[in-house]
């Protein structure tokens, strides 16, 4: 067996394929990148630099082919580009020392350069160029007639994140499919319209001047609300709109493609669904957000988040159920920063799942603490994004916070989203099955505001289901809220789950809960959300029937 440095020949046999057509990697026997030649930089669309070092799984860049007796074989392997995106093509693969898995093998890809070109500029989804393309007509058209006037169109669709969530990314993928139709039925003579991104288009219409721009942008949101059929589903999708124009806006192709993208990001804010031009005060306020992305950072590494703990208490009798652990964040510059703005910042910026795992080993560190102190809180909540199951290691991390602080699985329940729940992706029930075969308890939050089909509800291990605080505004005889508090508590009493209501503000609601027999009450009428140390004092003061071992 050759060693890893040696696998498949020379230094001048690498530098012979850095040269070739088609594009090759090399993998070492722990299956570790250490060739990836121009033309698999130029297909893949990762710098070698990046990959080199790494697990070609880990990455990820090919689904794992079947397994082989031969030492070489042709084979389809499918593709998956720095996008996300798939491509099945024919390649060769030739083991080093016998075929298998784990052994040192030579992947080539044989893609004729017309074909990488197609793939490097087009999207195999929607038919549209890709970010690539759209960089070179924004480049050409600007070097043109010094004369030239153009509008840029930067569509963000609103939150589609939930769509791919709650329906999968078959749906999604349909959705945008029906997406590039449309714009490009409609607009597609007189501007180029690209998918520059996963839930973004970008469309540029040359000779377009702001009254032009305003016309257009109008027809993009009447466009948008024609349903669409997904699913068995009417599925209604709103995209927020930013323009921006050229030369007005910036003289080259970053800056109009960025205050564009800004204005997109402020329109989003106003009101989803709807447009607006760009203006000089949204660099300022983008300037804020790039300032509180990079603390909220700092904050995550440094340990600077904290938590706060709400009662759920039981309605039959006065007594606590448990908590639910909330994030909260105090930044010594900027000082409180609301929940609703970080927690979005962070699903933005990806470090949700930072802060999902953070926040587990808080809870569980809490309520180890408060076992030490013989303080009965008997049950944790910690609410963890749809992304969190996407990562297979959950389950293994969430048992390692259980046996490093010895405390027992039943002490604490992960709340989920409908969109996980919904998710049909065969990894994440396994992640979802996993976590709940520790003994940990897993509740529905905000039941009855997404996709849910009860069907799938009666299959998945669900202990709990949380009634949004949204239907507890109206629980009088006869309301529309009411008849689904009821079917909630209903569903769970006959599928065994605890029921719980968010939002609960004012006796009158506790009684029409109580009436409708749900189990557990959490809301302002009982407590705001406290820190531990005032948590234990309202345990001792606020519940008498609450056991404080002593």
């Amino acid at each position: 067996m050759h060693s890893d440095n040696e696998v498949f020949g020379s230094q001048n046999m690498l530098a012979a394929l850095e040269h070739v057509h088609d594009a090759v990697v090399l993998l070492d026997s722990s299956q570790t990148v250490i060739f990836f030649n121009r033309a698999a930089e130029k297909l893949w669309g990762y710098p070698g630099v990046t990959v080199f070092g790494r697990r070609a799984a880990e990455i990820p860049l090919f689904y794992t082919p079947e397994q082989t007796t031969e030492s070489q074989q042709t084979t389809q392997l499918t593709v998956i580009t720095a996008t996300g995106e798939e491509n099945a093509l024919s390649a060769t693969i030739s083991y080093d020392g016998g075929p298998g898995n784990e052994a040192p093998c030579m992947i080539v890809v044989h893609v004729d350069q017309e074909k990488i070109t197609q793939l490097s500029n087009f999207d195999h989804l929607t038919g549209l160029p890709k970010r690539r393309a759209l960089h070179q007509y924004i480049d050409t058209l600007i070097a043109g007639d010094e004369h030239t006037r153009a509008a840029l169109f930067f569509l963000d669709l609103d939150h589609f994140k939930d769509v791919n969530d709650a329906l999968g990314y078959a749906a999604g993928d349909q959705v945008l499919a029906e997406i590039a139709r449309r714009l490009s039925s409609e607009f597609s003579r007189h501007a180029f319209v690209s998918h520059a991104d996963s839930d973004s288009f970008v469309m540029v219409m040359p000779d377009c001047d702001i009254t032009r721009a305003t016309s257009v942008a109008q027809k993009i949101q009447a466009l948008f609300r024609i349903p669409f059929n997904v699913a068995d589903m009417a599925l209604n999708v709103t995209v927020s709109t930013g323009v921006s124009l050229y030369p007005e806006h910036g003289a080259e192709r970053d800056m109009l493609l960025k205050q564009a993208n800004h204005a997109s990001h402020q329109a989003k804010a106003a009101a989803s669904g709807g447009y607006l031009f760009f203006h000089s005060e949204m660099n300022q306020v983008d300037q804020e957000r790039l300032k509180l992305a990079a603390a909220l950072k700092l904050a995550i590494a440094g340990n600077h988040l904290h938590l706060h703990y709400q009662p759920q208490v039981w309605l039959k009798n006065g007594e606590l159920y448990g908590v639910e652990a909330l994030a909260r964040w105090t930044d010594p510059v900027l000082g409180d920063i609301p929940p609703g703005k970080f927690i979005a910042l962070a699903e933005e910026t990806g470090e949700i799942e930072a802060i999902g795992r953070w926040t587990l080993h808080e809870a569980c560190r809490q309520m180890a603490e408060w076992r030490n102190n013989k303080i009965m809180v008997p049950v944790v909540s910690v609410n963890l994004s749809p992304i969190n199951f996407y990562n297979s290691s959950l389950p293994q991390y969430i048992g390692y916070l259980l046996r490093q602080f010895r405390i027992p699985p039943d002490c604490l329940t992960i709340e989920i989203t409908e969109g996980v729940m919904m998710d049909k992706r065969p990894e994440t029930m396994e992640v979802i099955c996993a976590v709940r075969e520790l003994g940990v308890g897993l509740s529905m939050d905000d039941f009855g505001t997404g996709f849910s089909c009860l069907s799938r509800l009666a299959h998945l291990p669900m202990t709990e289901l949380k009634i949004d605080q949204s239907f507890m505004r109206d629980l009088n005889d006869g309301s529309k809220m009411k008849a689904i508090a009821t079917t909630v508590v209903k569903i769970g009493q006959s599928l065994q789950q605890t029921v719980v209501a968010e939002g609960v503000e004012t006796e009158q609601q506790r009684s029409q809960l109580c009436e409708l027999q749900c189990d557990i009450a959490q809301g302002y009428l009982y407590s705001r959300p406290l820190n531990a140390s005032a948590l234990a004092v309202w345990l001792m003061s606020s519940q008498p029937r609450i056991e404080v071992v002593v």
